[in-house]
């Protein structure tokens, strides 16, 4: 079947690289937000930093007593940090919902949207994606629940074992399970997504159904497409924070700042690399669909013979 080849893979990668523009964006988009939301705290960082010593103990290198001795400043340098870095994610999350559909139409039809039909996408599908990802969020639910659950029964392993090992196990099998549960969970919206686009589906919980029943039947070519890109993706962001870790000098901001921004656009490029793949997939698999349904050839007519009139 189509859904098998790996075409779907690389076409996925391709469809990325062809399609630039989106990935750019997105960086700018995120670029921005975290530079309006971080500028405060710069400032207020400078300010102490400008007229004190301990400034050589940052800037040359990392010195944990130096961090933690401007965190309790009288000024507060980081007081809002937090809540910038809260907002800007929301926002980015906010946009990324705005501009999946446009991408995702993008995707399906393999053709390079212009600014106009990609935004009338953009908007077109907004308000069903966001339906949509108040179904996650109920979804989700559970998942915290089992989560929750899973914290009290390690604690209570762990105070009645003689051995420490059996709540590690413990806790070794319920990540690898919490982990394949949320990636099924991220598959099913990814292609409940998918399916709203290509289907122009209005109703969300339908295409949950259809994108549930999808996934039930192509599990492993579903499962295996993701999971390869996010492998590629864990992989590249070890070896770069390797790198920073253990072979970049302290001093070395530019290329620290050059590196960090590679693993951003990377790991941005990485997820669109997986919404393209799953958008060629369903294309691919409707196709096959289509060739391999039975086509109704009617038999030929024949006219029947004229009634002869019996004379009396």
């Amino acid at each position: 079947m189509a859904d098998t080849k790996p075409k779907t893979f690389f076409s996925g990668a391709a469809q990325v690289w062809r399609s630039q523009r989106f990935l750019w964006l997105l960086y700018a988009v995120n670029l921005v937000l975290v530079r309006s939301m971080t500028y405060e705290t710069k400032e207020r960082v400078s300010k102490i930093l400008d007229h004190r010593l301990a400034a050589g103990q940052i800037l040359h290198g990392f010195d944990l007593g130096a961090v933690i001795s401007l965190g309790t400043h009288s000024e507060l340098p980081f007081l809002g940090l937090r809540s910038g870095l809260l907002h800007s994610s929301l926002l980015f999350t906010l946009f990324m919902l705005f501009a999946t559909g446009g991408i995702l139409a993008a995707y399906y039809s393999g053709d390079r949207l212009k600014a106009g039909p990609f935004f009338e996408a953009c908007g077109h599908h907004f308000w069903r994606f966001f339906r949509l990802t108040l179904y996650l969020l109920v979804v989700l639910l559970p998942v915290g629940l089992l989560i929750w659950r899973a914290g009290i029964r390690y604690n209570h392993i762990d105070e009645q074992s003689i051995s420490p090992f059996a709540a590690v196990h413990f806790l070794e099998v319920v990540i690898i399970v919490i982990l394949l549960l949320l990636i099924c969970i991220r598959i099913w919206f990814d292609m409940a997504q998918v399916i709203a686009v290509a289907e122009d589906e209005r109703r969300m919980w339908k295409a949950l159904w259809r994108a549930a029943s999808l996934l039930r039947h192509n599990f492993g070519s579903l499962l295996w497409l993701y999971l390869r890109v996010s492998l590629i993706a864990w992989v590249v962001l070890a070896l770069g924070l390797h790198f920073w870790m253990y072979h970049l000098r302290p001093e070395s901001t530019g290329a620290a700042f050059v590196l960090s921004q590679f693993l951003i656009i990377f790991w941005l490029a990485t997820r669109l690399w997986q919404r393209a793949s799953e958008s060629i997939w369903y294309r691919e698999h409707q196709r096959a669909i289509a060739a391999s349904a039975p086509v109704y050839d009617p038999p030929p007519i024949t006219p029947h013979e004229p009634l002869t009139q019996i004379s009396m």
